[in-house]
């Protein structure tokens, strides 16, 4: 799917977002009551999910700023390299300690796959909060890395795998009623 489709999908669902809040269905809900402030983590989620439904895979991308955090999708697609993989040696006292509480002994090491920063820097990103920030006034950003996103140090990132939440199942039958 081209970038001018993936953006046309991702104003649609903010749109729908925005509908959805200024209608009063986020009432109950103090972060989307207020949305983009504050729910960029949760949405991406959502638009994870919308987007999954056009065959379109993301992974969900976490940085930091200051004291403040940011989060937003990546496409997964041949732009993004495969996480890496690193032997992970479990600390024999906390072998110990987990073995107190009655979990099975860890093997000694294990491999741990995750993504580091530099697999995803040619990633296309999708970001439809970033204009709860003072200094960007672009509500839905589809392209590379830009100057804003390179401002947030890489937290953390991890395939979307699903919805597996019941309050975030509940605000995107929300969301999606206006689609």
């Amino acid at each position: 799917m081209k970038n001018l489709d993936i953006k046309c999908l991702s104003t649609n669902f903010r749109q729908a977002i925005e509908t959805a809040r200024d209608n009063g269905d986020f009432s109950e809900d103090l972060c989307f009551d207020h949305f983009p402030r504050g729910c960029c983590g949760d949405t991406c989620y959502l638009l994870a999910e919308y987007l999954r439904t056009f065959a379109v895979e993301s992974i969900y991308y976490s940085g930091t700023r200051d004291d403040w955090s940011h989060a937003w999708l990546i496409i997964k697609d041949r732009r993004v390299k495969k996480p890496t993989s690193r032997e992970f040696s479990w600390p024999e006292e906390l072998r110990v300690t987990l073995e107190g509480y009655g979990v099975e002994h860890p093997a000694q090491t294990n491999v741990i796959t995750r993504y580091e920063e530099a697999d995803l820097e040619s990633g296309t990103i999708i970001d439809i909060t970033g204009d709860q920030f003072s200094d960007y006034d672009i509500p839905v950003y589809v392209g590379e890395m830009d100057s804003f996103h390179q401002e947030f140090e890489f937290s953390f990132a991890h395939d979307y795998e699903g919805l597996n939440d019941v309050r975030l199942s509940r605000l995107y039958r929300k969301i999606v009623k206006y689609l």
